[in-house]
């Protein structure tokens, strides 16, 4: 029984992986992110079996985490820029901050692989369940 709820693991840790890759390659390519596809060839995931239980790793590019969040080079998260003004009163000089020309956040990575979690939690709550009462039926039925 203990394989079979190894296996079930295994087998929706790779389900959610894959639908979340997939999602992430099609935001990709709505969004237009990436000039090259180094970005879109780079998204991959292994599951591995640890015990008695499982786990998996969804690895891309660095770069495809700072466009999720609209951050990168010389482009802050809060996209202030300083810039130095005149002051017309005092006749001054001063620094302003300004806003700058922020790059949007084009989600392609956190909506997309947290919107999939309560997929997977339903998936392992209720999947295993049901599958194993199959195999139960499955079982009285063949004796």
């Amino acid at each position: 029984m203990q394989d079979l709820k190894t296996a079930f693991i295994l087998q929706a840790l790779a389900e959610y992986n894959q639908r979340s890759t997939d999602q992430m390659r099609i935001a990709m390519r709505r969004l237009g992110v990436g000039v090259t596809d180094e970005g879109y060839n780079s998204i991959a995931y292994k599951v591995f079996q640890s015990g008695a239980g499982a786990y998996s790793n969804l690895s891309f590019m660095e770069y495809l985490r700072f466009v999720d969040m609209g951050a990168g080079r010389s482009h802050p998260l809060g996209g202030i820029a300083s810039v130095t003004v005149r002051l017309q009163a005092s006749k001054q000089l001063a620094l302003k901050q300004i806003k700058d020309k922020v790059r949007k956040p084009k989600k392609i990575y956190s909506k997309i692989v947290y919107g999939e979690i309560g997929f997977l939690h339903n998936t392992l709550r209720y999947g295993y369940t049901e599958q194993t009462i199959a195999l139960l039926k499955q079982q009285l039925e063949g004796q």
